[in-house]
């Protein structure tokens, strides 16, 4: 009878190869959970005021996107290895090579989780397709990964966690592929069957009929929480896959709320004004105005856009900052135009030049500015002026080949780029480029030789980014023990070359004729517990121009995005003209339109219009806050003011909606095809 029982289990007996991978499966489970645990400490100050149960919710809810991460790795690997009769662990050769090759996969996931660590810290949200894209330039990616983290101490821990792994996985192996006996080849089907049913179900997340997808994540007010509930690996494999399908059906699907029509009407409701005529309602919204400030001129004036480097309101002293790091910028203000609510469209340079140059939003995604075989649905400032007969020119410190600015710019009409190599290779003092001043000192020898004006000038400053390089002999505000200086100090050097340039510009013969526009490309990652913080998004924009504008004070409370500069601008310069931008001239509007502006980061898109700011999660929930009285975005009003929800999304959603189908590959007059 014992015998009988000893041959019945051994029936039953799992094979070594299942065994290793159950044990396997679960370690990673566990090494997981605690770097999402060393994830919590690293951030515990996001963490305060979230209730104990809602942080035990997120590592539920965040193993079961370590599960899916895990499955994916190991599902290969096992099918090698386990198939009945043919498995690669039946061979000794073949088995370390499997071994070895999985063992450099999990030192590699590894990494990527302490990576996906400080990325969360520099773009307030997990690893994603931004994270690959510069990868086209590794030396500027190595260059600000080694100048503003600890790098050696992250290796180093990474070292570690890798030999300990390594220890734990060749232990394992000996434990259970090295066992003695022979297994029954029915027991190998039955448990190979059970594996492939335990890691398909673990990969898709859930059994139900659609996969776990990242909007799981958002199940709190806490954006923190949710954040914490993701898993950076995932996150980066689902941004790649979508991107990837960016030019297919099923990608233009996801952003196709409405008809397109119906998306086509609201958004030409929401930007045309009294002053603009549509050229072709059935699919676009090229438009001709004619400005209210059109006069007489003898000369049309230059146009110098001055983009700053991640000027945040935050730290700007006019808008309220405390370290008195912009007095220039202050004072230029006082005889200017400012904006006072006015924001970035998203949180990268290449978002910031489209939407200013090219007055188009920003979308989920990489660059339109990378991408070459899409469309351009809009119309550049550069080729407005060009046509009124300006020349054009784009100088730069930095790389003109980063985010393919040069090769965009140009198709856009820019006619003269200075670069980097255009500067001898002594005054660079960074990888990133030229400091501020010395970029400004150009600028004025460039504009004043333009021999013919009107021209247009874009400056874009690069001193205001990590790792906050000034040259040594640079004014310093704050001593090196003082918190942030590094920061600080590499603000106000900015401020001051700004300062320097005005000064020697307003003795200079294309000064009086100049219209000035000083505009922050985006903002920086603020400390908040919303995965998409309004501040994060409030950056500093003035006009400056005394002989068109005069000396007067002006504050304009409207809110105004980047897109809104260009058709602004067509105002101010007075000229009728053609022009297919996604915002609105700020000086025609009446004192009853508040203004509003859409923002992305990610498939994380906002609405603001005061007095709320509508947070549409792509797949996830949507939020909404009254941010005049809860700037902090602590308590979602959503449930309570359903109609006022709806109403932001559908703008919000109509924009994104055509904006997205009318700069696809595939786009071919879809909605004309329609009527």
């Amino acid at each position: 009878m014992q015998k009988r029982l000893k041959d019945f289990s051994y029936l039953f007996e799992p094979p070594g190869t299942f065994l290793f991978y159950l044990i396997l499966y679960l370690s990673g489970v566990l090494i997981l959970g605690l770097f999402r645990f060393g994830f919590l400490v690293r951030y515990h100050n996001l963490a305060s005021g979230i209730p104990l149960s809602i942080l035990f919710q997120s590592f539920v809810i965040g193993t079961r996107f370590d599960m899916v991460v895990l499955s994916y790795l190991i599902i290969p690997f096992f099918f090698l290895s386990s198939l009945p009769l043919i498995g690669l662990f039946r061979f000794r050769v073949t088995r370390y090579i499997l071994l070895g090759i999985l063992f450099l996969c999990f030192s590699l996931l590894f990494l990527l989780t302490l990576v996906d660590l400080e990325y969360f810290s520099v773009f307030g949200t997990r690893l994603n397709l931004w994270a690959l894209e510069y990868l086209d330039h590794p030396d500027f990616v190595f260059y600000s990964i080694w100048s503003s983290f600890p790098v050696i101490p992250y290796l180093i821990f990474w070292a570690l966690t890798s030999m300990v792994f390594l220890l734990l996985m060749l232990r394992l192996s000996s434990k259970t592929l090295g066992r003695k006996g022979k297994v029954m080849i029915l027991s190998e089907i039955f448990y190979f069957i059970l594996a492939c049913f335990l890691l398909f179900s673990s990969a898709r997340g859930r059994l139900k009929l659609a996969p776990i997808d990242w909007g799981l994540a958002y199940f709190s007010q806490y954006g923190f929480a949710n954040q914490l509930a993701l898993n950076g690996i995932h996150t980066l494999g689902k941004t790649t896959l979508d991107e990837y399908k960016e030019s297919t059906s099923e990608y233009l699907a996801e952003y196709r709320f409405f008809d397109d029509k119906t998306a086509l009407i609201e958004v030409q409701k929401r930007l045309v004004r009294n002053n603009e005529k549509l050229v072709d309602s059935l699919d676009s919204i090229r438009r001709f105005v004619h400005p209210d400030s059109l006069k007489e001129k003898s000369s049309n004036p230059n146009v110098v856009i001055i983009f700053l480097e991640s000027w945040l309101t935050e730290q700007v002293g006019v808008y309220g900052g405390k370290f008195n790091v912009t007095p220039n910028f202050d004072s230029l203000a006082y005889k200017g135009i400012l904006f006072e609510n006015f924001y970035a469209t998203g949180t990268r340079t290449n978002r910031g030049l489209l939407s200013v140059l090219c007055s188009f939003p920003s979308q989920p995604g990489r660059t339109l500015m990378k991408k070459f075989k899409h469309n351009q649905p809009f119309i550049s400032l550069s080729h407005i002026l060009k046509l009124q007969g300006y020349k054009t020119i784009f100088i730069y410190g930095g790389d003109l080949q980063f985010d393919n600015m040069q090769g965009f710019f140009r198709q856009q009409g820019f006619d003269h780029f200075i670069g980097q190599d255009d500067f001898s290779k002594d005054q660079s003092i960074s990888k990133w480029g030229i400091p501020d001043d010395i970029v400004f000192n150009r600028a004025l020898e460039e504009f004043s030789e333009i021999e013919e004006e009107p021209f247009l000038g874009v400056i874009l400053t690069l001193s205001n980014h990590e790792p906050f390089v000034v040259p040594q002999n640079a004014p310093r505000l704050y001593p090196d023990d003082f918190p942030n200086s590094k920061y600080l100090n590499a603000f106000y050097y900015s401020d001051w070359s700004l300062g320097r340039f005005f000064q020697q510009a307003e003795k200079m013969s294309f000064f009086e004729n100049t219209l000035f526009i000083l505009v922050a490309d985006h903002g920086v990652v603020v400390q908040s517990q919303s995965d998409l913080p309004l501040k994060r998004f409030h950056i500093a924009c003035l006009i400056y121009s005394p002989k068109f504008l005069g000396v007067e004070p002006k504050r304009i409370k409207t809110v105004a995005s980047q897109t809104d500069l260009l058709p602004t601008f067509l105002n101010l310069l007075g000229n009728p003209v053609l022009h297919q931008s996604w915002g609105r001239d700020i000086f025609s509007l009446s004192p009853e339109d508040k203004g509003f502006a859409m923002l992305a980061d990610g498939k994380r898109i906002g609405w603001i219009e005061e007095p709320y700011f509508l947070v549409d999660r792509l797949g996830a929930t949507s939020s909404l806050y009254n941010y005049i009285d809860d700037p902090e975005q602590q308590k979602d009003i959503s449930s309570n003011h359903p109609e006022i929800t709806e109403k932001l999304r559908r703008s919000e959603r109509s924009f994104l909606q055509l904006s997205v189908m009318q700069s696809a590959e595939k786009y071919k007059n879809i909605l004309r095809d329609n009527h």
